[in-house]
């Protein structure tokens, strides 16, 4: 990353993704549907595993190296976030957090990356949460995550502070009032809406640009899984995409480049207020939707196993 213009080399990067093999992708869903007899033995599973197989280029989905990993970061809108942070972080840490035990079942490997989490950023709701510099570069540690030699990777978010951001980010990239993207009931809901609405009034003149609405709002932990997502796809490396937060920061890149998100996987839809919507802007199909109300990975690692299943039924898949 450049000092000078920051966001130049994301720009590029997500102008200059890969393309799909649509060829391996039109064969795999051919042999799913049961060699032309309509009997689709894998049902809807077959979308995702073909989309799978045809990012990395093989003629049949690699799911034997999975990664899980989760990203941490601390918002200003919050003032109790380093230690909320902090405690997330001990329980995904110690094994206390469900997605633990589904890594583990799923074969994955497991790995918390945390973004400044004692230094939250700065509160949008009086000007940017990051310089174009910081958030460049939480961007470029995102990318480390395809260091892991993972051939598929789920990405969670368990930042605190993190899903009033994306509704920030949401409610910028696609337009709408801030209770639509922010809603919810209670008096939790009443000041994420809030900081929603306020932070889009402090920052209007800079809401035009998706990397700007990034920096504005979405804190280390966004940025990062923004990389993250940049990184796999120039690597080849599926993603699937847990919850709200972490479908925010890929709708960031949408908005770069639809094509720049075609090997994301949405695992499943959260109970979250709008995550549904901000998926049906990216054209993204839950693999589950099992009324799961966190975005840590859990939900994704789910459906990671059941596309494991899945792969291995295509594997044993022959002719009538």
């Amino acid at each position: 990353m450049t000092d000078s213009r920051p966001f130049d080399d994301v720009r590029a990067l997500a102008a200059s993704v890969p393309e799909r093999n649509l060829k391996l992708y039109e064969d795999l869903m051919t042999r799913a549907d049961g060699l032309g007899r309509n009997l689709r033995p894998l049902g809807s599973l077959a979308n995702p595993l073909a989309r799978i197989a045809s990012v990395q280029g093989e003629a049949a989905p690699r799911l034997a190296r999975p990664l899980v990993a989760v990203f941490t970061g601390s918002h200003g809108t919050m003032s109790d976030a380093p230690a909320q942070t902090a405690v997330r972080v001990a329980n995904l840490s110690s094994g206390s957090a469900a997605v633990r035990g589904a890594a583990q079942a799923a074969g994955a490997a497991f790995k918390v990356y945390e973004f400044g989490n004692d230094h939250p950023s700065a509160d949008y709701r009086d000007g940017p949460s990051l310089s174009e510099q910081d958030c460049a570069g939480a961007v470029a540690f995102g990318m480390e995550v395809v260091a892991e030699g993972a051939d598929i990777i789920v990405l969670g978010n368990a930042g605190f502070g993190s899903a009033t951001a994306a509704a920030a980010m949401a409610r910028s990239l696609f337009g709408g009032a801030a209770d639509y993207w922010a809603g919810g009931s209670g008096e939790k809901a009443k000041v994420r809406i809030e900081a929603v609405a306020k932070g889009a009034r402090t920052n209007s003149n800079l809401l035009s640009d998706p990397l700007n609405v990034l920096r504005v709002f979405g804190g280390r932990d966004l940025a990062g899984t923004v990389g993250a997502i940049l990184a796999c796809a120039h690597q080849r490396i599926p993603v699937i995409l847990d919850g709200y937060v972490v479908c925010a920061a890929a709708a960031v890149v949408h908005a770069l480049n639809p094509n720049a998100v075609a090997h994301c996987l949405a695992g499943h839809v959260t109970a979250e207020p709008a995550h549904q919507a901000l998926l049906d802007r990216m054209d993204l199909e839950p693999v589950l939707d099992l009324g799961i109300n966190i975005g840590d990975g859990t939900g994704g690692t789910f459906a990671l196993s059941l596309l494991q299943s899945a792969s291995a039924g295509l594997g044993t898949l022959g002719s009538p």
